[in-house]
């Protein structure tokens, strides 16, 4: 003989959401903890280790738009340093596309991935027609001592180097891949560091 259930159907339904409810919330409290506990990638180029912001920077583009640390903000950005008119700068802006042509199957980090060369030389004709073959690219100039500072900030010496620096969300510097590291590994390291920003960069951002 079967016993008749002495609770009404509603008085389950609520039970039954409830255990539901509970397991959910008990899933994505546990996930984001493991998430936390994971630490930070593994990268073959530099962590930099906490975040770094960068000083007030005034610089400009080759359209005289103004860029300043602000417009680092939103997104991830990769900026290197050269000489347009030479071959570090043109060293730098074929390192930086090549970088975001291997990232291009990662569709949410290629969307908010921006370019920058800035140049210690003011070319602008030379700026405006990389701009035009390369439109995620900006290249930027400024007043020697903005660029000078700027060097100093984020520890490069006076000697060309085209190393690639790279920064998080909050214009947060993360990263800095050597200029003798291939660009094949350095998208390895953006997508990881992309892919573990939570471990990286500070919680306000």
């Amino acid at each position: 003989m079967l016993l008749r259930n002495r609770h009404p159907l509603w008085i389950r339904l609520i039970l039954v959401l409830g255990a539901i409810s509970l397991f959910v919330l008990s899933y994505q409290w546990g996930n984001q903890y493991q998430r936390r506990l994971a630490g930070p990638p593994v990268i073959s180029g530099i962590l930099i280790q906490p975040p770094a912001k960068l000083p007030e920077i005034s610089l400009q583009d080759a359209l005289g738009r103004p860029f300043d640390q602000d417009d680092l903000d939103p997104g991830w950005t990769l900026m290197a340093f050269g000489d347009l008119a030479g071959a570090s700068g043109q060293l730098a802006a074929q390192r930086l596309g090549d970088v975001m042509n291997r990232v291009a199957e990662r569709r949410v980090l290629r969307e908010t991935l921006r370019l920058v060369l800035v140049t210690t030389r003011d070319t602008p004709g030379l700026a405006r027609e990389l701009m035009r073959l390369v439109p995620a690219l900006e290249v930027l100039s400024g007043e020697p001592r903005q660029i000078a500072r700027l060097r100093e900030s984020i520890g490069l010496g006076d000697e060309p180097n085209s190393g690639i620096f790279v920064f998080g969300p909050g214009g947060y510097l993360l990263a800095f891949m050597p200029e003798g590291q291939s660009t094949a590994a350095i998208a390895e390291d953006l997508a990881a560091l992309h892919e573990r920003a939570f471990t990286l960069i500070p919680q306000d951002a």
